[in-house]
């Protein structure tokens, strides 16, 4: 059919799964475990003389990434799991651009946050242009662009926003001035130097076990921080997500948290949210 690949505007994130290669050896031997191990009364007789192999923690993962992917809209994002690496693109609709982007950066918030408690860590890019995208076809360079800014520009456990996806939140004041749309946006996209990079602990607002939100963190960053203790460049990447944790806590408590209109921040909620700062000195 003529025409039939067509390009399209789309947002395509790139999200890689920090130290999982390790987990997939581990998730095959428990599924190897399973078969080994079975007995009749717990799987189906009809089943017995074939191969089953199951891993618990597999299982888990895979329905992680399900309960956060599993709010999208089908009819403007497409979402990709394969391996350690996770693929999410955003149709961009003319109508309610904003909307279909800032969309993207919440899930992939939600996302990181649900991988947070089972102990797993994000790192990724997101770019924006032409794109075509249909059934089992991926084909652009926002692909290519958003696993470059994965590969080489995230380094931390950092979602990294291209210049061209942070454009489409950005107008032009009356005075010529370059800004953000809202302050809701500005508050999603952080900088440093020259790089942009999604605010992932904003997801706060929109959970309502707070004290659970910030408990996940802290104990699973600096479980790996413990754990890397003798490994520079991995116990590094943990250390700057640490001191980005410190920070929101800062900020939050000292302010943010005071303009939840759907909560309430009692003296002690907020004392008890300053315990969960990190300290890494060794």
């Amino acid at each position: 059919m003529e025409h039939q690949y067509r390009y399209s505007y789309r947002a395509v994130a790139f999200l890689d799964v920090l130290g999982f290669k390790s987990k997939l050896k581990e998730f095959e031997e428990e599924a190897i475990d399973f078969r080994n191990n079975f007995t009749e009364g717990e799987i189906d007789v009809d089943l017995i003389n074939s191969p089953i192999f199951y891993s618990h923690k597999a299982s888990d993962f895979i329905e992680t990434f399900n309960h956060a992917i599993s709010k999208l809209d089908k009819e403007e994002f497409s979402y990709y799991l394969f391996s350690d690496n996770i693929c999410i693109t955003a149709n961009n609709i003319k109508r309610d651009e904003e909307k279909s982007l800032i969309e993207l950066l919440l899930v992939i918030s939600e996302l990181y946050f649900e991988f947070v408690k089972q102990g797993y860590f994000l790192r990724g890019g997101i770019d924006y242009g032409l794109f075509i995208e249909k059934s089992s076809i991926a084909l652009g360079v926002p692909l290519a662009n958003a696993y470059h800014l994965e590969t080489v520009q995230a380094v931390f456990p950092r979602i990294v926003l291209s210049k061209n996806f942070v454009k489409q939140f950005k107008v032009y004041s009356s005075e010529g001035v370059e800004e953000f749309v809202s302050f809701f946006t500005s508050s999603l996209i952080k900088s440093s130097c020259e790089i942009q990079y999604l605010n992932v602990f904003n997801h706060i607002f929109k959970v309502e076990d707070k004290e659970l939100f910030f408990e996940s963190y802290s104990q699973n960053i600096l479980k790996n921080l413990n754990h890397n203790q003798l490994t520079e460049h991995i116990f590094l990447k943990y250390k700057w997500l640490a001191d980005e944790f410190n920070s929101f806590i800062d900020k939050y408590t000292s302010e943010l948290a005071y303009y939840d209109e759907n909560f309430e921040a009692t003296d002690n909620f907020i004392e008890t949210i300053k315990q969960q700062k990190i300290s890494y000195g060794y």
